[in-house]
């Protein structure tokens, strides 16, 4: 697993590429984890990892699904509130 500002980067990097929102899901689950990639790491959720799924609505129909670490939640969760403390913050994947 990586550090904590090396995982903070990454996220940083996915918000400011528009491939990770940075806005709060609207649905959030969290256990063992399927063997997903982490959207975040690159690195797979194993059954005996704690990993969250975190659910984006866009519209009536489409959704996104993101797979991510507990430590790469909590990397995203402290750059996603830097992001809405901006003043500028970067538009939403859609």
């Amino acid at each position: 697993m990586l550090d904590e500002s090396v995982l903070r980067g990454k996220v940083r990097d996915a918000i400011r590429l528009r491939k990770f929102p940075s806005r709060r899901p609207d649905r959030t689950a969290n256990g063992p984890g399927i063997g997903a990639a982490c959207t975040v790491c690159g690195g797979r959720v194993t059954r005996e990892q704690i990993g969250y799924v975190l659910e984006f609505a866009y519209g009536a129909h489409g959704r996104e699904r993101y797979d991510v670490h507990i430590n790469c939640f909590t990397a995203w969760e402290l750059e996603r509130a830097k992001v809405a403390g901006s003043a500028e913050p970067p538009p939403l994947s859609l």
